[in-house]
């Protein structure tokens, strides 16, 4: 499967989870459907893989791995991002995530010593930039007193983690960590970090017995957590999380498209030029140069590397004095 099957398919699906994500507020605590969602997508994916024969048993520094990859991407930012939602509308919390791309560009400057390319930085700007447009009128409306600010620096934290993580995922791709083992692991750690704020909180395990919310729990947890996220990570392991990370500004404007059809949504008239900057924003991060006439090949049988564009400028080494 190509790397653009891949990307626009996680984009798509993680397009639909916004909606389902919202059936799940309720009469539920979130951490505890997010304990729900994570413990089942991860020992599904666990099963699945053990059930194919691929590696599923890891070392101990691998879990421990393993465990900050789910921490940071699998529990606590969705749980803040629930907590935000309460005083911000769906599009101010999308404007923020459209950032992770900048984030995790900034965030993977600083661990591998490395500045993104100028085209990666304007992509990213301009993604910012075209949601911002499109959701302009909840933008606009925002009243800065204290539960919205509140909110937005939760949201904040929240795309934070989401970058560290996808950076962590990246780590752990390139040490040689097995993908369906990784990802099944990782959430199994989410869905317990999730258990143990659900009883630090005094909240119960409760559960809601209504099409609403057991068909939104069978989405998240099947599409919106175990296919999304094997997708993703696969295309992590193949342009890094830099790129990667940008699927956030594109998984709103679908979300905005299945809305438009299952709630009546009504697009302004400025998303005419803050879809347009969104997709090519998303070009000029996501676009392949020719291969190089001197770029190795693999072994016989194997495909070819992608050669993706001059993805960062390293920086010097520091020189060290004893």
């Amino acid at each position: 499967m190509t790397t653009l099957i891949l990307y626009a398919s996680a984009v798509l699906i993680w397009g639909t989870t916004w909606i389902a994500m919202k059936y799940q507020l309720g009469e539920v605590a979130p951490a505890a459907s997010l304990t729900y969602r994570y413990l089942t997508a991860g020992a599904l994916i666990l099963a699945g893989a053990a059930l194919a024969g691929k590696r599923v048993r890891l070392t101990g520094a691998e879990h421990r791995w393993c465990a900050l990859q789910g921490a940071l991407i699998f529990s606590i930012n969705y749980w803040l991002t629930y907590l935000a939602a309460a005083h911000l509308t769906t599009g101010i919390v999308s404007v923020f995530f459209a950032g992770a791309a900048a984030v995790t560009m900034a965030m993977s400057a600083v661990w591998h010593r490395r500045l993104p390319t100028p085209r990666a930085v304007i992509g990213a700007c301009l993604g910012v930039i075209g949601i911002g447009l499109v959701f302009w009128p909840e933008v606009a409306a925002v009243e800065l007193d204290g539960p919205e600010v509140t909110s937005g620096l939760i949201v904040c934290v929240s795309v934070c983690l989401f970058s560290a993580g996808g950076l962590v995922g990246a780590r752990n791709m390139g040490s040689g960590m097995p993908r369906y083992g990784t990802i099944g692991w990782a959430m199994v750690y989410g869905g317990i970090v999730m258990a143990l704020l659900t009883l630090a909180r005094g909240e119960t395990f409760g559960f809601e017995w209504t099409h609403r919310y057991v068909w939104s729990l069978i989405w998240v947890t099947l599409l919106g957590s175990g296919a999304v996220f094997v997708l993703y990570f696969s295309v992590v392991a193949r342009i890094g999380a830099e790129k990667a990370s940008y699927a956030t500004v594109m998984f709103p404007l679908v979300a905005l498209t299945v809305s438009t059809f299952v709630e009546d949504y009504q697009w302004p008239a400025l998303a005419l030029i803050g879809v347009p900057l969104a997709l090519l924003g998303n070009g000029l991060v996501l676009w392949q140069s020719a291969p190089s006439p001197t770029a190795k090949k693999g072994p016989p049988g194997e495909p070819e590397p992608i050669e993706w564009p001059v993805n960062a400028i390293e920086l010097p080494e520091v020189e060290r004095r004893s």
